[in-house]
C-alpha cells in the first residue's frame, strides 16, 4: 500500500544507499530522469549529474550520512542522454533501516514544472480578462454591423439600386466577414461532443493538406508512437487547432527562406501533473516542430493572447482560437523555442483523467 502511495506522488522520491547508489525510486523519479527503474537500479545518482554538481552534492552527501546534516540543492540538472530536468533536490537522512539497506531519502521538485504550472495559471488569469473584455466589444460592434448589413440589404432590393449592387454586395460581404471575425475573437463555441478521435489520422489530414500547399517544398516528418488509444472530444475543433499550429509553423519555414526546411509531427503517451490535479495523470502529447527563425522572444509569453501576431499580415486569432480549444478539452499548450528550433505540445488528456 506504501509504494502504491508514493508511486501516486508527483515528486519523485529516491532511497540511496551510504555511498550514493539508488536502492529505489518510485515512478515519477524515473519520469524526471528519463529512465526507467532498471536503468537506475544500483547507479549512483551522481552519474545523472554535472561533475560541477556532482562533486558539491556528492561533499554534502557524505556530511547528511556521517553527521545528519539535511540538505536541498537548488537547480540540481539531472541528465540522461538527450534529456534533461531541472529539479529541487532535498536529502535527509533515514532514520530508521529498511530492507533495501537505504541511508538517504531524496525528494525530487521539478523546477521546470513548477515554472509551467505557475505559467499556466498567470496565462489562464489574464486569458480570462481578456475574453472579457473582447466579449464587451464584440456587443458593441457587432450591433452597428448589423445595421448596416440590413440598410445594404434594404437598398438592394430598391428598383433604382441596381446600378450600386456591386458596391452593396461588398458591403454585405464585409460585414459578414467583420461579424465572423468578431466571433472568432471570443472563440468558437464548443458544445459538449465526446467523438472517438484518431489523433494519427486528424494530423495525417493536416499533413496532407499542408504538404499540398507546400508544393513539395517543405519536408514534413512523422514520429507517432502506434499503440496509443484514441482519444475524445470534437474532432473539428481539435482538427482546426491542430492545423492552426502546423499553419504557423509552414509559414515560419517558408516565409524565413529557411535552409532545408522541414516541420515534424510526433505523439506520445507520457505522465504529466495538472494544475489542481492531485497526482500525475497520462497525457497525450502532440508535438509540433519546425526549423524556422524561432518565436521572438518578446512573444514568447503572449502568443495565445487575441490580436498577438509576429507576422505582419497575421490577425492573431488563429493561436487564440487554439488555446480556447484545448482549454475546453481539458488540456494546455507548451512552448519551447529558439532560432533554429521552435516545438510545441498540445497536451490532452488520455486514459486515467479525473
Amino acid at each position: 500500500m506504501y509504494l502504491a502511495l508514493l508511486n501516486s506522488l508527483n515528486n519523485g522520491i529516491m532511497v540511496l544507499d551510504a555511498s550514493g547508489k539508488i536502492c529505489w525510486a518510485n515512478e515519477s523519479a524515473c519520469r524526471i530522469v528519463s529512465t526507467n527503474w532498471k536503468y537506475l537500479k544500483n547507479r549512483k545518482l551522481s552519474d545523472f549529474m554535472a561533475s560541477a554538481q556532482a562533486g558539491e552534492v556528492n561533499d554534502s552527501l557524505a556530511d547528511c550520512v556521517k553527521l545528519g546534516h539535511n540538505f536541498t540543492y537548488r537547480e540540481l540538472q539531472l541528465v540522461a542522454g538527450r534529456s534533461m530536468s531541472t529539479t529541487d533536490a532535498s536529502f535527509s537522512k533515514l532514520e530508521y533501516s529498511f530492507d533495501i539497506n537505504g541511508a538517504i531519502l531524496v525528494e525530487l521538485a521539478e523546477v521546470d514544472q513548477i515554472l509551467k504550472i505557475a505559467r499556466e495559471a498567470r496565462y489562464s488569469k489574464d486569458e480570462q480578462s481578456s475574453k472579457q473584455l473582447l466579449r464587451g466589444l464584440a456587443h458593441e460592434i457587432k450591433n452597428p454591423l448589423g445595421g448596416i448589413k440590413g440598410a445594404a440589404q434594404l437598398l438592394s432590393k430598391e428598383a433604382d439600386a441596381s446600378i450600386y449592387q456591386d458596391y452593396l454586395e461588398v458591403i454585405i460581404t464585409e460585414t459578414d466577414r467583420l461579424t465572423s471575425l468578431v466571433d472568432n475573437l471570443v472563440g468558437p463555441s464548443i458544445k459538449q461532443v465526446n467523438d472517438s478521435i484518431n489523433i494519427h489520422r486528424l494530423l495525417e489530414q493536416c499533413r496532407s493538406l499542408l504538404s499540398a500547399q507546400a508544393g513539395g517544398k517543405v519536408d514534413f516528418q512523422r514520429d507517432y508512437d502506434p499503440s496509443l488509444p484514441e482519444t475524445t472530444g470534437s474532432a473539428q475543433q481539435l482538427y482546426q487547432a491542430i492545423l492552426n499550429i502546423t499553419k504557423n509553423a509552414l509559414e515560419a519555414v517558408t516565409e524565413s527562406d529557411t535552409l532545408l526546411p522541414w516541420v515534424r509531427f510526433s505523439t506520445r503517451a507520457i505522465r504529466r501533473a495538472l494544475p489542481g490535479s492531485k497526482g500525475a495523470h497520462t497525457m497525450l502529447r502532440v508535438r509540433i516542430e519546425d526549423n524556422g527563425p524561432g518565436i521572438p522572444e518578446d512573444l514568447k509569453e503572449r502568443i495565445f493572447f487575441p490580436m498577438v501576431s509576429g507576422r505582419a499580415q497575421g490577425s492573431g486569432l488563429g493561436l487564440s482560437i487554439t488555446q480556447t480549444i484545448i482549454s475546453r478539452h481539458r488540456g494546455w499548450i507548451e512552448v519551447e523555442s529558439e532560432p533554429g528550433h521552435t516545438a510545441i505540445d498540445v497536451m490532452l488528456p488520455l486514459g486515467d483523467m479525473p
